[in-house]
């Protein structure tokens, strides 16, 4: 059976609105890569305003606390006044298997892709 006449995949009923919640929660400007950060180790936010270069102060901070109302990310306060880091929660984490499944889609048929986009064929 080749690519294109491969049968259907089966999907729960439901699963365009979950995938569509999931996709509006982590596809905003910047979001994912932000949430990508914090999982590979950027605690703070200056640390994680270095892992995401050209993300504003301001957008940093409101994406910051979207994670965190959202429930993906943990707020800490430290003792001392101003230390402030973020920690993913359990959901967050659950996220790692996804997100790195876009990475490795994007590696693999982002050159494709740029190709068609360049050509004007759509697929």
């Amino acid at each position: 059976m080749t690519e294109q006449s491969r049968a259907p995949e089966q999907w729960p009923p439901g699963h365009c609105l979950g995938l569509q919640q999931a996709l509006e929660l982590i596809g905003g400007r910047w979001t994912g890569s932000i949430l990508l950060a914090v999982l590979s180790g950027a605690r703070r936010f200056s640390d994680i305003r270095v892992a995401v270069p050209g993300v504003s102060d301001r957008l940093l901070c409101d994406r910051l606390r979207r994670l965190e109302a959202e429930g993906l990310l943990e707020r800490h306060t430290a003792t001392d006044p101003g230390l402030v880091g973020y920690a993913p929660t359990v959901a967050g984490q659950a996220l790692v298997p996804a997100l790195r499944a876009l990475s490795d889609w994007t590696t693999r048929w982002r050159t494709d892709i740029a190709r068609e986009s360049d050509t004007g064929a759509h697929g």
